[in-house]
C-alpha cells in the first residue's frame, strides 16, 4: 500500500542533531526540530534519513536545487503553518501540491550525488551537503516545507525521501505523488533538498513500482562512474539523447492563436524514430508526436501541440517514449512565459 498520512508541513526550523557513523546505526537519521503554531504539544521533529537501511548499499542519492523555480511556490506560501494532508485528495493528482520526483521534473536526474553517511574528510558525505543548507535556513529564519508522512500523534514527520521505485521488502511503500523532500523559502529564492536511495529505480510505473519489473535501472547504475556506460545504456531510456530544449507558450484562450510548440534536440550521432512518443503537461494532457516523425542526428525539430496546452501560469513538460517512460522533463514558471518569448531549457 502507498505511504500513509502523506502531506507537507509548513514550519520554521530551530535546531538539529544527527547520528554519526561511530554510533553504528543501521539506518541513521538527522533530527530536525521545527516550530509551528498548530502544535500545542510543542516543537515537532523531522526524521531525515542520512543512511539507507539496505545493507547491500547504504548510500543515499542527494539532489540540491540551489535556485528552485517551482510554479507552485506561491500556493505553498498561502498555506497556514502546520501539517497539510495531501494523501487521497485532489492535491495528490497532477497540478496538486504533492511531490513526485519523476513526474514533476523537480531536478535533472544526472545532478544527483551518490553519498555515504559519514566518512572522514570534507565534502564527501551526505552530512557535508545537508548540514550547510539547514544551518542557512535556521540562520535566515526561513520558512520550510517538509514533505513526508506524520506519525507519533502528529508530532513527527518521516519518509522525507523518494517513496517509489523501492525493491524487495520496501516495495509495499511504493506510490506516485507521495515523495518526500524539503523546500526552503529564503524570500528572494528557494532551495530544494531531495533524497533517494541508491537501490531505488530511476523509472516507475503508474503504481510507483520499478519498471521494467526485471532489469530496471537503479540510481547507483545511473550515477556511479565506475559502472560501464554500455551496461547503463542497456537499461536506460535512450540514455537521454533526446531532450526538450525550447518551448513556445502562448497566453490566453484565443482559438485563433498559433498552437503551443515544443522543440526537441537529438544529441546522438544517429537518428531517433519518434513513433509512439508523446508530450505531457502538468495537468496530464497528452499529445502524440506525428507518426513517422524522425529526429535526425545532432538536429533539433519543433512540434505543435494541439491537444496539450502549455499554461502561462507555469507548469511542466514531459517527453515520453513509446513505452510511456520518461525520456526528459522540464519545468517553467509564469515569469518565463512573457508573450512571444521562447523559453529555453
Amino acid at each position: 500500500m502507498p505511504t500513509e498520512n502523506y502531506g507537507v508541513w509548513k514550519a520554521k526550523p530551530v535546531r538539529f542533531t544527527y547520528e554519526t557513523d561511530a554510533q553504528g546505526h543501521v539506518s541513521a537519521h538527522l533530527s530536525l526540530i521545527f516550530t509551528t503554531t498548530d502544535n500545542p504539544e510543542g516543537d515537532g521533529r523531522a526524521a531525515i534519513n542520512i543512511k539507507s537501511g539496505d545493507t547491500s548499499d547504504s548510500r543515499l542519492v542527494f539532489w540540491l536545487a540551489k535556485d528552485f523555480e517551482n510554479f507552485q511556490n506561491e500556493r505553498l506560501r498561502e498555506l497556514r503553518p502546520g501539517f497539510h494532508l495531501l494523501e487521497g485528495t485532489k492535491e495528490q493528482a497532477p497540478n496538486g501540491l504533492a511531490l513526485d520526483y519523476i513526474r514533476d521534473n523537480v531536478f535533472h536526474r544526472e545532478s544527483g550525488q551518490l553519498l555515504p553517511h559519514d566518512v572522514p574528510g570534507p565534502d564527501n558525505d551526505i552530512l557535508d551537503d545537508l548540514i550547510p543548507v539547514l544551518d542557512s535556513a535556521i540562520d535566515n529564519d526561513c520558512v520550510i516545507y517538509i514533505y513526508g508522512s506524520y506519525f507519533s500523534r502528529g508530532k513527527t514527520i518521516h519518509n522525507i525521501h523518494m517513496n517509489q521505485g523501492n525493491p524487495r521488502k520496501w516495495k509495499s511503500d511504493n506510490g506516485i505523488y507521495q515523495d518526500g523532500g524539503i523546500l526552503v523559502d529564503f524570500g528572494d529564492h528557494w532551495k530544494g533538498v531531495f533524497i533517494g536511495f541508491a537501490s531505488q529505480a530511476v523509472h516507475t510505473d503508474v503504481e510507483g513500482h520499478p519498471t521494467p519489473s526485471r532489469g530496471y535501472l537503479t540510481w547507483n547504475e545511473l550515477l556511479n562512474p565506475e559502472i560501464p556506460g554500455e551496461q547503463r545504456k542497456k537499461r536506460d531510456v535512450h540514455d537521454r539523447t533526446v531532450t526538450i530544449s525550447q518551448a513556445m507558450i502562448h497566453h490566453g484562450p484565443d482559438p485563433t492563436a498559433t498552437p503551443d510548440m515544443v522543440t526537441l534536440t537529438n544529441r546522438a550521432d544517429a537518428p531517433v524514430i519518434l513513433n509512439g512518443w508523446s508530450v505531457r503537461n502538468h495537468k496530464g494532457d497528452c499529445e502524440y508526436l506525428p507518426d513517422g516523425a524522425v529526429l535526425r542526428r545532432k538536429r533539433r525539430q519543433s512540434f505543435q501541440l494541439h491537444h496539450c496546452a502549455l499554461f502561462d501560469e507555469g507548469g511542466t513538460i514531459t517527453l515520453l517514449n513509446e513505452q510511456g517512460l520518461k525520456v526528459d522533463g522540464v519545468r517553467y514558471t509564469a515569469a518565463q512565459t512573457s508573450p512571444g518569448h521562447i523559453v529555453s531549457f
